[in-house]
């Protein structure tokens, strides 16, 4: 089976950790990084190479959504704090090309992207994850893309 045909986020952890918070923000998406802003609200992690708590947005099965379906503002999100040796289906960010043991930052927009190894500033980048799964998003036409990563 592959990445793509899977119906869910959370592929393999510990499924009592979930939370719910309100969106703070339009268009989060199910594999997405995020964090909560300073009113408890759920945005996108917007920190490249940062640290992340490592909360993923899961998809609203209680209202018949699947993984494809956006939030909106103001909606309720149900969220995974993912614990290391977790694995989800991370957003990957288009123009990426990632191969099975490559470690994953976060991009600054929600999404995932391989790690440079470079410094960024001051701080090493935060690695989040491991990509379990090749995804290549180098071709013409491509999108954002959930694959399966381990969380760190």
């Amino acid at each position: 089976m592959t990445a793509s045909i899977r119906n869910k986020i959370l592929l393999k952890g510990n499924y009592g950790r979930r939370e719910e918070a309100v969106a703070g923000a339009a268009g989060l998406y199910p594999g997405m990084l995020v964090k909560l802003n300073s009113s408890g609200q759920v945005v996108v992690h917007d920190d490249e190479g940062g640290f992340a708590e490592r909360c993923f947005v899961l998809e609203d099965v209680l209202q018949g959504k699947t993984k494809s379906d956006v939030y909106t503002i103001g909606n309720i999100v149900s969220l995974h704090l993912a614990l290391p040796g977790d694995e989800v289906q991370g957003l990957i960010e288009d123009g990426q090309n990632i191969s099975v043991g490559d470690q994953l930052i976060s991009a600054g927009n929600g999404k995932l992207k391989a790690a440079s190894g470079l410094e960024s500033g001051e701080t090493l980048e935060q690695v989040i994850a491991i990509a379990t799964a090749d995804c290549d998003l180098t071709g013409s036409g491509t999108t954002d893309t959930l694959s399966p990563v381990r969380v760190l």
